[in-house]
């Protein structure tokens, strides 16, 4: 069952004088096991559309439908328990320092679990998988989490998330600050979770990023989508018009066409696609 957006608008501080319309009347379908990319300028609407999804945030107007939950304006249609939404839907901010609190990695890890009914045991045990699956060995399980590195810190997160064992994941900004080889082994990671079936949401402003992995692109301006369909029809898009970088891939095809080899940039999602383009091309 698909995640549903009906008609969903929301205003920060309404009625106030400070008043901000953030999304208006958004209507569109996530598929499961589906990697959607959500783009636009800061204060495009991005993190309030991803913050509905699990009721961190409520309509203004309209509902979001998860499943079996509904994030609605109204009362009487809104689902009154959210707790199990919250294990459905996994949300891993950009600032990892948010979601770590207790002293230990491990503690942090496993707390997910145990607040969702897991025995100490089994809690401890979906945190070692997580964590051994961010790449975080047995030699971190009493460090604490706050004494780490902005990568390490963001690890632990991401493994607190996924030891709950969510159906979605929602990742916002997830490489931003990371060095390359920190930021390759968190995009294999998120196309490995991606694989396994699970639906992926990400905000990012990382166009690479969101070429190499997402199946799916939705550009957002003023609160509204403007663009929706493959990532590789950015080259398509006007990307200074929404304040988005070109793909470093991109670029270099453009400057493969002013040497006089031409390649399509839709044909292009990455540096190995590039590379067997550039092959095909030379013979």
């Amino acid at each position: 069952m698909p995640i549903e957006y009906k008609n969903v608008s929301f205003v920060y501080s309404a009625g106030s004088p400070f008043e901000s319309a953030a999304l208006a009347g958004i209507d569109c379908a996530i598929e499961p096991g589906s990697f959607l990319a959500l783009v636009g300028r800061t204060g495009s609407g991005k993190s309030t559309m991803v913050q509905l999804l699990n009721a961190l945030l409520v309509p203004t107007q309209g509902e979001v439908i998860v499943e079996e939950y509904v994030n609605s304006s109204d009362k009487k249609r809104r689902t009154k328990k959210l707790k199990g939404l919250r294990k459905k839907v996994g949300y891993v901010f950009q600032f990892p320092e948010y979601q770590l609190f207790l002293d230990t990695v491990e503690k942090d890890v496993a707390y997910g679990p145990k607040n969702f009914g897991a025995s100490s045991e089994e809690a401890l045990k979906k945190a070692h998988e997580a964590l051994l699956r961010v790449g975080l060995d047995a030699s971190f399980y009493g460090r604490s989490p706050f004494a780490l590195s902005g990568g390490e810190k963001r690890k632990v997160a991401l493994a607190g998330i996924l030891a709950m064992e969510p159906d979605v994941l929602v990742l916002d900004e997830p490489t931003a600050g990371l060095d390359p080889e920190a930021s390759r082994e968190m995009i294999a990671l998120f196309k490995d979770i991606n694989a396994r079936g699970t639906t992926i949401v990400l905000v990012s402003h990382d166009m690479d990023l969101v070429l190499e992995c997402a199946n799916r692109l939705i550009v957002l301006e003023d609160g509204k989508i403007v663009k929706d369909g493959d990532p590789s029809s950015l080259f398509e898009v006007d990307l200074e018009s929404y304040a988005l970088e070109e793909p470093k891939v991109f670029a270099f095809v453009d400057l493969l066409k002013k040497g006089g080899l031409g390649i399509s940039p839709s044909l292009v999602s990455d540096v190995d696609s590039l590379a067997d383009k550039i092959k095909e091309a030379l013979k």
